[in-house]
């Protein structure tokens, strides 16, 4: 400021626009662009890293623009990119500038490549859900998706114990037995990604119930000096588990043992005895069938 005196008087004299303070802009942004190597199934995410610093003191705010392949998308902003916009094979960019209202400022830019979306399967089951070697296994699962829109080459398969047989269609007792475990495995091709398979949820063969088809007593009128012994009049277990029995003696309607035979202690001349069989796998119980009534005598 310069002062100027006339006739006793004092005058300020100002050096006019050119030297009042002028509007500062703010600095450069730090940003990052998410994910690095993101898919038609991602939505593309700036993060503001580092904030732009204003000289002044304004509040900034950020412009973001978004390009593919070099040219400007219009009418797009903001710093999420919806999946809808992208493709495979495009490459992405984004500009963000600090601006405080008055003055752009500094500009912050990234870029990402759009890769391949690996064809997804859902809704992989296997029925029945708890099957024995008796079942005929089915899979069942969803359209193979692609969110590329590449024409899909597919192929269902099994694995047994975590293994893959070369088994198309349904899975019969040829390729499994008792507590194997199973999965039902489909592959979904799409002439770029890494054939991996997907896979159901495991289900495990469970155990066939064992089944006795009759029973009789060894001696119908047994004497009171002897062991009464049983008689099984046939067995089969589909799992080909040996041949097993749980043992209930009756004399006189009451329960007396579950011995594999039928003590001489326990009888007495005139009493009726009898025996249920349960068929017995080592693992679970199968059908119970009782053999006709003997009459004890005198040894």
């Amino acid at each position: 400021m310069t002062r100027i005196w006339l006739f006793g008087f004092a005058f300020a004299c100002g050096k006019g626009d050119s030297d009042t303070v002028r509007n500062q802009p703010p600095g450069i942004p730090g940003i990052a662009l998410t994910p690095e190597q993101p898919t038609a199934s991602d939505d593309l995410r700036v993060e503001i890293t580092a904030e732009a610093e204003d000289p002044d003191g304004d509040t900034v705010e950020y412009r973001v623009e978004w390009s593919v392949d070099g040219e400007l998308v219009e009418g797009v902003e903001g710093l999420r990119l919806d999946q809808a916009f992208t493709l495979r094979g495009e490459r992405w960019s984004v500009v963000v500038t600090a601006t405080d209202g008055l003055q752009d400022g500094g500009r912050a830019g990234a870029s990402v490549d759009i890769v391949n979306a690996a064809p997804t399967v859902a809704l992989i089951s296997v029925t029945p859900s708890e099957p024995t070697i008796s079942d005929v296994l089915n899979c069942t699962y969803s359209e193979p998706a692609d969110l590329d829109h590449d024409e899909i080459q597919e192929l269902q398969v099994w694995a047994v114990n975590g293994a893959e047989v070369g088994v198309e269609g349904p899975l019969t007792s040829d390729h499994f037995v008792k507590h194997d475990a199973i999965e039902c495995l489909v592959y979904a091709d799409d002439g770029v990604a890494d054939l991996v398979p997907h896979r159901s949820e495991v289900v495990n063969i469970r155990n066939s119930l064992p089944n006795v088809i009759g029973c009789s007593l060894a001696n119908n009128n047994p004497p009171d000096n002897v062991p009464l012994e049983v008689v099984s009049e046939g067995f089969y277990d589909l799992d080909g588990d040996p041949e097993g029995y749980r043992l209930a003696w009756f004399i006189n309607g009451l329960e007396v043992s579950n011995d594999e035979v039928l003590v001489p202690s326990l009888m007495s001349p005139g009493d009726h005895v009898y025996v249920q069989c349960t068929a017995w796998d080592g693992e679970e119980a199968g059908n119970t069938v009782t053999s006709g009534s003997g009459t004890v005598i005198e040894g």
